[in-house]
């Protein structure tokens, strides 16, 4: 015989409540020795480093070496780290236009298939405590079955399962999508809020500036953009993104894939959630009144007070507060401003009084335009008559 029939091997490889790397063991030396595709099937990955050295391994014989990834894409499974998408861009930075990855959240199976003759399948997920390397957070390792075939039938089988689910409708294309970019600000969020150290890390490689009062800012990648929302990704960590919100002059003149600046306040951070940073504009912009419209913030303007619209007194847990519209004008037009007495007391306001508001706002009230001053740090300095 000129040529040898190649062997079928089948073997049984389990994991079993203790430190036990033979399986993991079992898939490096499958993804080793892969000379033109993989494909892999797992919901969830959170040992994407452990298949580095691998990968480059394969590569080293074919540089052109393919991977076909379908995984799931939970927020709650990205949020409680049941699935790191650092690993997923991991893969991707070292495949390049070489790899395809798409996402099922109805996947439950996994296994890998290389070059069409061997493959892996069974419940370990590529965990550490599914493959038996168990990190820290993850607990310890679990009870696993998995089996190892090269059998040519059962592969062509489990080819067909594959192609199968690459095509189905419920498989979803992985790339910067909103649904995508809102599962890593969940991402994010997840690792603010329970792994300091990590987040520490991001912030150092990010340069995200978090100061005093939960002023956040922070220098991304523009990923989405629509009349509500931004998600800006990181520039080194494209597993992470910040879903900005509220109105931003910048932001609209920014292209996708731009480098762009954002500066806000932290949103609530508690439970399952996005890392969500509430914008504002830039910082006493001067305008004019003609330039207000629904949305600004931060804004420092002057006017003079033209008339008294109308004095409301009401009562609040608080006590008894006054509100006193008034009408004021500039140059280019006019617009209601609303003047609290712990601001200035109705008293003192008077026609012809000009002043400068620091910090205002604007707001509507049944359909008018007006210009507030913010709770905090919103003030009027009176310049006389």
């Amino acid at each position: 015989m000129l040529f040898k029939k190649r062997e079928t091997v089948t073997e049984f490889v389990p994991t079993f409540l203790k430190e036990n790397r033979s399986a993991l063991r079992k898939i490096h030396e499958m993804i080793s020795r892969a000379k033109n595709h993989v494909y892999i099937v797992y919901p969830w990955i959170t040992l994407g480093e452990e298949f580095v050295i691998p990968f480059e391994n394969a590569l080293s014989y074919n540089e052109d070496v393919e991977v076909y990834l379908i995984t799931k894409l939970e927020k709650d499974d990205v949020f409680r780290r049941l699935h790191q998408l650092d690993d997923v861009e991991k893969w991707k930075s070292i495949f390049k236009d070489n790899i395809s990855i798409k996402y099922n959240n109805s996947i439950h199976a996994k296994m890998i298939i290389v070059d069409d003759k061997e493959m892996i399948v069974g419940s370990s997920n590529l965990t550490g405590s599914g493959l038996g390397s168990s990190r820290d957070y993850e607990g310890k390792p679990q009870i696993e079955a998995n089996i190892y075939t090269n059998d040519p039938a059962a592969v062509e089988s489990a080819l067909g399962f594959f192609v199968r689910l690459w095509s189905h409708k419920a498989s979803s294309d992985y790339t910067d999508s909103e649904y995508v970019l809102s599962c890593k600000s969940y991402h994010l969020s997840g690792i603010f809020q329970r792994y300091k150290k990590d987040f520490d890390k991001i912030m150092h490689q990010e340069r995200i500036r978090i100061k005093e009062g939960g002023t956040v800012k922070f220098n991304g990648i523009l990923g989405y953009l629509d009349d509500k929302k931004a998600y800006i990704l990181g520039k080194t960590r494209k597993d992470i993104a910040i879903k900005f919100l509220r109105y931003n002059e910048d932001l609209n003149s920014s292209q996708i894939g731009e480098e762009v600046e954002i500066s806000g306040k932290l949103g609530k951070m508690e439970g399952h959630g996005e890392f969500t940073v509430k914008g504002f504009s830039k910082i006493n912009r001067n305008v004019n009144i003609n330039n207000l419209k629904m949305g600004l913030s931060q804004v420092k303007l002057k006017g003079e007070i033209i008339n008294i619209e109308e004095t409301i007194e009401m009562e609040t847990k608080y006590g008894s507060k006054t509100l006193t519209l008034v009408k004021i004008k500039d140059d280019t037009g006019t617009v209601i401003l609303e003047i609290w007495d712990n601001i200035i007391p109705n008293e003192r306001i008077k026609i012809g009084m000009r002043l400068e508001i620091i910090n205002g706002y604007t707001k509507t009230h049944d359909g008018e335009l007006r210009l507030g001053l913010q709770k905090h740090d919103g003030r009027i300095i009176l310049l006389g008559a």
